[in-house]
């Protein structure tokens, strides 16, 4: 499925607003990894010109070992359908305080598509310890922007005003595989010396790719007003979340 421009636009707004700063103590927020090697975080289409793009994703990397090589293995499944399969390495980024994982970034070259933006089917390799382990969406691989299943992920913001009052709306994607009990919002307008948590309803305006639902919270926002925020589903009783690989939300 070919991924449009307007979308492109919107999916990549978030990761343009988001800063850098942590939840305090009292709400600090686990992204589960269900203690597996190797999983994908999300991945994102960069525009480089009006014909070529590229595609940038970050992975949950288990440290196993000091020495260790985290690749993705690529093809193209758009208009350069049939090609052959490519490789390109990760790189080491941070380590994710939240859940104890490597974040290693991996970044496609610049590719010609003379509809404007290609798409990717992609899959995880992890090469440590003489053992290899494959993270490939369950057999699926990865198609474009996508995510993994076990954590929401936020995919986009905007204003909107009703009677007078502003509100930012956070869209929040899940995989249709998943259904959780609860999929919420946790804001604070303080630096989290207080903070609420919103539910979040299906979204109708907003999409993100074929294998997942879209869902939208809107949390107040005034003029000079920054609200820090992350977002978390309950599956079994367990939250669930991004918080931006470890570092959350900031919008102002």
């Amino acid at each position: 499925m070919k991924i449009t421009k307007k979308i492109f636009s919107f999916i990549t707004s978030v990761l343009v607003l988001a800063t850098t700063l942590t939840l305090g103590n009292t709400v600090a927020a686990k992204a589960d990894t269900n203690e597996v090697p190797v999983q994908l975080y999300y991945s994102y289409g960069v525009g480089n010109t009006s014909e070529t793009s590229h595609y940038v994703g970050y992975i949950a990397v288990k440290n196993l070992s000091y020495d260790k090589k985290v690749t993705v293995h690529y093809t193209y499944t758009g208009p350069q359908a049939g090609g052959p399969w490519k490789d390109v390495a990760a790189t080491y980024v941070r380590t994710n305080a939240s859940d104890g994982y490597e974040i290693w970034k991996f970044e496609t070259p610049e590719t010609f598509d003379h509809y404007g933006f290609g798409q990717i089917q992609y899959c995880i390799k992890y090469e440590v310890n003489g053992q290899t382990y494959w993270d490939n969406n369950n057999g699926k691989n990865y198609v474009g922007t996508d995510f993994s299943a076990n954590r929401p992920h936020l995919v986009n913001t905007s204003l909107s005003f009703d009677n007078g009052n502003s509100y930012l709306n956070c869209y929040v994607a899940t995989k249709k595989s998943v259904n959780p009990q609860a999929i919420r919002i946790r804001y604070s307008k303080d630096n989290w010396a207080t903070y609420k948590d919103v539910d979040v309803t299906a979204s109708t305006d907003v999409y993100y790719n074929e294998d997942s639902n879209c869902w939208v919270a809107k949390v107040p926002f005034g003029r000079g007003t920054e609200v820090k925020l992350a977002v978390y589903y309950v599956l079994d009783g367990v939250e669930h979340w991004d918080n931006n690989l470890g570092e959350n939300y900031s919008f102002n």
